[in-house]
């Protein structure tokens, strides 16, 4: 069994979030942003399982509520099934970083502590300036990894799937929408 290690670093760009209100100026922006370590392992050229846990920081201004922080926890196992790595190879295309496109399940644990701005709007109608939250979801996947030189890749990936939240005890459907900048250290 080939054992990988690898540094993965998120980068996202801004999202715009449009409010389902029609007033002008109901948009926030959240920028969010974090760090996680990614420990791999290769037992078959098209399965794959990442073990990442990870530590994510998001900021947020709304016009409607004002602004807020949060850091997030997630511990994330994904099984990964690389669907076209041999056919890509037989061609002669790049296959280093597992380049390939690929089907994946996620199962997830997460914690975030949000922190709100004392001028914010959901501070000051239930005066709690901080909040916690455990949730667990687990999600079924399509994305791509691309090598980018040597040491750099990206990845990519989108799926849907249910999120129970402990906190509030109840489910309900998530998109998974993942995007990064991953650098190789091994």
């Amino acid at each position: 069994m080939n054992k990988k290690f690898f540094l993965k670093i998120y980068i996202y760009a801004l999202s715009i979030v449009c409010l389902p209100l029609s007033a002008q100026n109901m948009a926030s922006i959240e920028i969010p942003s974090g760090i996680s370590f990614v420990y791999g392992f290769d037992y078959h050229p098209v399965w794959y399982t990442q073990l990442k846990p990870s530590i994510g920081f998001a900021w947020a201004n709304s016009s409607l509520i004002g602004k807020s922080s949060e850091v997030q926890y997630a511990f994330i196992i994904e099984q990964r099934y690389n669907y076209n790595i041999i056919k890509r190879q037989s061609k002669g295309k790049n296959i280093s970083h597992k380049s390939s496109n690929f089907i994946s399940l996620k199962p997830a644990y997460v914690f975030s502590r949000t922190k709100y701005d004392k001028n914010n709007l959901l501070s000051q109608m239930t005066g709690v300036s901080t909040y916690d939250e455990q949730k667990y979801y687990c999600s079924f996947n399509w994305g791509m990894r691309r090598a980018m030189g040597k040491h750099f890749y990206f990845d990519g990936s989108i799926g849907l799937g249910p999120q129970y939240s402990v906190t509030y005890k109840e489910w309900k459907g998530i998109i998974d929408l993942y995007l990064s900048i991953g650098f190789k250290l091994f």
